[in-house]
């Protein structure tokens, strides 16, 4: 990556105050005049998008900004990540093997006895699924990092897993822009719409119909 391409800390500020913003295009085109003055792709995701990501998870950290904040100023995030999938597709695309998936529980939580049986399940009907327990926030992420997933299903059961869930969602739209990104779990029993709290793209609800439905998403992969 180019460092002399990545944004100051002021840029990273503008951006999020952009992201904070009630004014939906603002931010769009701070991106739009980066990419215009010839950032590279890989620095508006590395560099722009992800370093707003960590500062405002640092505001969230704070209480700078209250969680209803944090979460508009992600869907903006999510929009701009979704507009530059077309770029980053080819490169992504042709390392990615058949039906790789991950499952992995969202950290701090800790009922694994669901993803295992839903794991087992989904290599018995031949996926390639890779099983994730236990990591921290970092550490889940680097995991991720080591395959291009076309789908990572993120296991949840508290209420209290909902910031966990949403810091993860972000961070996975910037490392894994391709993939689906679907929530399951008994949190599911107290948020029906917890795809559209935390921006995820689609739920799992019941593990007897879950092979079909991923199938069916991915499809559109």
């Amino acid at each position: 990556m180019n460092k002399e391409q990545l944004p100051s800390q002021e840029q990273i500020e503008d951006l999020c105050v952009a992201l904070l913003s009630a004014q939906d295009s603002v931010a769009d085109q701070i991106i739009m005049d980066a990419r215009h003055d010839g950032v590279r792709v890989e620095v508006i995701y590395m560099g722009y998008v992800a370093g707003a990501a960590r500062r405002l998870g640092e505001m969230w950290d704070n209480d700078e900004v209250s969680f209803m904040q944090v979460t508009l100023a992600c869907g903006k995030l999510y929009r701009i990540i979704r507009a530059l999938r077309h770029i980053v597709a080819p490169a992504i695309i042709q390392d990615r093997d058949d039906r790789p998936a991950m499952f992995t529980l969202v950290p701090g939580e800790t009922h694994s006895l669901g993803i295992e049986m839903a794991t087992d399940i989904f290599r018995r009907e031949g996926w390639d699924v890779d099983m994730v327990l236990g990591l921290d926030h970092d550490t889940l992420l680097e995991q991720a990092d080591t395959r291009n997933y076309k789908a990572i299903v993120l296991v949840a059961h508290s209420q209290t897993m909902i910031e966990p869930l949403t810091r993860l969602v972000l961070a996975l739209r910037i490392s894994h822009p391709l993939s689906h990104l679907v929530v399951a779990g008994h949190i599911l029993d107290h948020h029906p719409d917890i795809s559209d709290i935390v921006g995820a793209d689609a739920v799992i609800k019941d593990i007897n119909t879950a092979v079909a439905r991923l199938a069916e998403m991915m499809k559109t992969a």
